[in-house]
């Protein structure tokens, strides 16, 4: 029996799959961000909050779990696995506080072979995750060829707007959603790295660094590449 859903989402038909108790025992890796791990500001990257390492443990069962799906899914039966990273994370920047870049959706690499899978350790008041497509260019997906274009239509939009702080919603004269899920307990999406995204993140989000309160998420990259040609 399947214990997945695969939905296609806008116009581009992209997968996001949607695994829902994707683990056994989901207060325990709660326990676990809880009581063992430090979570610090990201720097490295436009993340808006929090980030704390994961287990490795965590992290191989999830990749031997999904990496079948995402070949069946995707359809790269061939594909090399090279590489996953995971960590936790929590949202805890105020809309009053973001950068124009964090309010926007954004794509994570152009790699159409890497994979994100978001494990959602909240539940309702923890928002969700979106899907776009940019107005502009009609874009959905961001790869190489297509970086320049949405680039200079995300830079025109935003100098326009003179910056935007706040989250994004559902009505945006940039952006169109396509696609939200919404945030569950121990529900898990998985999508391409590269498809235009952003957390859903609730007006009324109270914006903890605490596990116990906070927008928890377990976050794993999986990536792949193509196989070698004979």
């Amino acid at each position: 029996k399947e214990t997945f859903d695969v939905a296609l989402v806008g116009d581009e038909r992209h997968p996001v799959l949607i695994v829902e108790d994707a683990l056994r025992d989901p207060a325990a890796l709660r326990r676990f961000a809880e009581r063992e791990v430090t979570f610090e500001p990201v720097t490295q990257n436009l993340y808006p909050g929090v980030r704390a390492p994961l287990s490795l443990d965590y992290g191989r069962a999830m990749v031997r779990a999904l990496d079948p799906l995402i070949r069946r899914i995707w359809e790269l039966p061939d594909a090399v696995l090279v590489e996953s990273e995971c960590h936790f994370s929590m949202v805890t920047t105020p809309p009053d506080r973001l950068v124009p870049f964090q309010s926007i959706p954004h794509i994570d690499t152009t790699n159409p072979y890497q994979f994100a899978a978001l494990h959602f350790l909240c539940g309702p008041e923890g928002g969700g995750t979106a899907f776009y497509r940019q107005r502009a260019t009609g874009y959905e997906a961001i790869t190489a060829d297509r970086e320049p274009a949405w680039a200079q239509a995300r830079d025109a939009a935003l100098e326009r707007a003179g910056g935007r702080p706040a989250y994004i919603g559902a009505d945006d004269p940039d952006y169109e959603e396509i696609a939200l899920f919404g945030a569950r307990m121990n529900r898990l999406l998985v999508y391409r790295s590269c498809q235009l995204h952003c957390a859903r993140i609730p007006p009324d989000m109270a914006f903890s660094a605490d596990p116990a309160k906070g927008r928890l998420t377990a976050n794993l990259f999986i990536g792949y590449r193509p196989p070698v040609a004979p």
